[in-house]
């Protein structure tokens, strides 16, 4: 496409954590026109800045017609694929709704993207959860290491991948995957663990908890990114990357959970106590990942720009900022 022509960007899952960001970023970029598409009519309270700025169409991702009519009328250069289930720990309660919202939901759009005749490139967004734990945790997962999900959320996502492999294979679709790993920063849903930490802190310095802070599993190791940098990755790869190809996007960096943790409490402002939660404690749990993202660096110059702790910071600040129902 010429430099000069008018990017027109749909976006699934636009109202969603990472969504706001995206859309954000490419909003603010000259010459693009960006739609998003997502379960909610309006934007969440956090991002009330998009709503004079970008609309955004309700709109269930199985619903093939619907979807192919907005695609006739859109008809989007760049379609990033974000929506999906993203709930590790659920998915082994309701299997059937991470199959349908991950396989059958990308399905559906790929179905309409062929009945509408168009030709856009599209950024699949899986998960690096599709390796699973690794044979050798101490050997980098690069994008052709062996898919070992262990999760109903992994493995229905490993399959929308392979779809959208296959697809670009047989049925000539301009899809870019990416497989990013735990990414975090202001705007995550406290169902996370560090935005659970961080929102139990604001929570706790507002007097709206009890001083004691619930967790999980400590012991994990995880690679986390700042999410502004990870659709910053995003772009970059739709902008440059060749069809067809599978890039792991990760800061390089695999700390214990309990280390991110120690960093959050270094910035409260009361004394917290740290109490395990058995409800919190995954049955099925990968301990440790190193991850290889040279693919993305190589191709695109791709560094992270947020420190730790900026995002840690930021993370915090954005609980501190919530209103108090959105605490509680």
């Amino acid at each position: 496409m010429h430099p000069s022509q008018v990017q027109r960007v749909l976006i699934t899952g636009a109202s969603g954590f990472v969504g706001c960001h995206l859309v954000r970023a490419l909003a603010g970029r000259g010459g693009t026109e960006v739609r998003g598409v997502s379960l909610h009519r309006s934007w969440p309270w956090n991002a009330g800045d998009l709503a004079d700025r970008v609309p955004l169409e309700a709109i269930d991702l199985g619903d093939t017609a619907r979807l192919t009519r907005l695609l006739t009328s859109f008809a989007p250069t760049h379609i990033y694929h974000l929506a999906g289930y993203a709930e590790v720990s659920r998915s082994f309660q309701e299997p059937k709704a991470a199959w349908r919202g991950n396989l059958g939901a990308t399905q559906s759009l790929y179905d309409a993207v062929l009945a509408w005749g168009g030709k856009p490139r599209i950024l699949f967004v899986g998960t690096g959860a599709v390796y699973g734990q690794p044979e050798d945790a101490g050997k980098p997962l690069t994008e052709s290491s062996v898919l070992r999900p262990n999760s109903p959320y992994a493995s229905s996502k490993a399959a929308a991948d392979l779809l959208s492999f296959e697809l670009t294979c047989s049925r000539g679709l301009d899809i870019v995957r990416v497989r990013p790993f735990n990414h975090v920063g202001p705007g995550q849903s406290r169902k996370y663990a560090l935005a659970s930490f961080a929102a139990q802190i604001a929570a706790i310095e507002k007097g709206l908890q009890p001083p004691v802070l619930k967790v999980g599993n400590l012991w994990t190791q995880r690679d986390l990114t700042d999410v502004r940098d990870v659709v910053t990755a995003y772009i970059s790869l739709l902008d440059r990357a060749p069809k067809g190809s599978v890039f792991n996007i990760a800061s390089g960096h695999t700390l214990p959970m309990q280390q991110y943790l120690d960093h959050l409490l270094s910035l409260a402002r009361v004394a917290v106590r740290v109490e395990t939660d058995p409800a919190l404690v995954r049955a099925v749990e990968t301990s440790a990942v190193h991850v290889d993202s040279s693919a993305l660096r190589t191709l695109t110059g791709w560094q992270p720009r947020f420190t730790l702790a900026q995002t840690m910071a930021d993370t915090l600040d954005f609980w501190r900022s919530c209103p108090a129902s959105e605490l509680g």
